[in-house]
């Protein structure tokens, strides 16, 4: 018996919705995901990220006042002298990384104004590239003003009590809205401040962060808080709460092992 081959209409109907089965797919993989671990550098995004700043253009990297580390791309926030330093990669857009701070940030202040733990912060802006607008590079640079204005961390928790509604949002990128995020923070508006925020002093800065974050492959998702070598977010049999980072922070500065909490800390 012959067998009736499929009509060409057929065959591009197939084709067709095999490459919109694809394009969804892919599309899938860079949402952004729910919970701490919501905001995913995914590795196309990055590459994608790395060729397009290549040909971009050539931005003067302006880096804030105090920065250190190579090239100063890091902020330090607490005594240089601290026994302990945490290491957290945060994204203004991240709506993971606003869930942290809202847990954390008063344990975090705590333990900086006792001089037990200082946070090297490495201000991130890939968000944007991920779900479209420029909220999160807009967002670091005025970041970077308030480092120069001596008020970063003031202005960092503003500005993170207010995060966008979902990550598809974009109400960073409007200046006037941070500046009046900044209003709140007493002695952050200024002249300066305000010239810094409108022009993007520090926007070719904001792009060398990121792209020495796009260069290594360690860190693949935000928020990230590093701790000897281990990112305490993913540990997700235990939740980073204010009980346990203090616990981890006393057990650091003693070179002891913190014993994990029993269920339900």
């Amino acid at each position: 018996m012959s067998t009736t081959a499929p009509s060409p209409s057929t065959a591009r109907e197939r084709l067709r919705k095999q490459r919109v089965r694809e394009a969804l797919r892919k599309r899938r993989l860079h949402q952004v995901a729910k919970g701490l671990s919501v905001c995913v550098a995914l590795a196309t995004a990055v590459s994608v990220s790395i060729a397009f700043q290549a040909r971009g253009s050539h931005e003067p990297v302006v880096a804030p006042r105090g920065t250190v580390g190579d090239g100063g791309i890091v902020i330090p926030v607490g005594r240089a002298d601290a026994p302990v330093v945490l290491t957290v990669y945060e994204d203004a857009r991240c709506p993971g990384c606003a869930h942290l701070e809202k847990t954390l940030h008063s344990t975090i202040n705590r333990l900086e104004d006792e001089g037990r733990l200082r946070v090297d912060y490495h201000v991130l802006s890939f968000v944007d590239r991920i779900v479209g607008g420029k909220g999160s590079k807009v967002a670091a640079n005025a970041l970077a003003a308030a480092q120069d204005a001596g008020r970063f961390r003031e202005f960092h928790d503003v500005l993170f009590a207010n995060p966008p509604a979902q990550e598809t949002t974009d109400s960073f990128a409007d200046r006037d809205f941070l500046l009046k995020l900044a209003g709140r923070v007493p002695g952050l508006r200024s002249p300066a401040f305000d010239k810094s925020v409108v022009d993007g002093s520090h926007s070719g800065w904001v792009k060398a962060v990121q792209d020495r974050f796009d260069q290594q492959t360690r860190i693949q998702a935000t928020p990230a808080v590093i701790l000897g070598g281990k990112d305490l977010v993913r540990d997700q049999e235990h939740p980073l709460t204010p009980r346990r980072l203090t616990e981890l922070v006393k057990g650091a500065a003693s070179g002891k092992k913190v014993a994990d909490p029993p269920s339900g800390d």
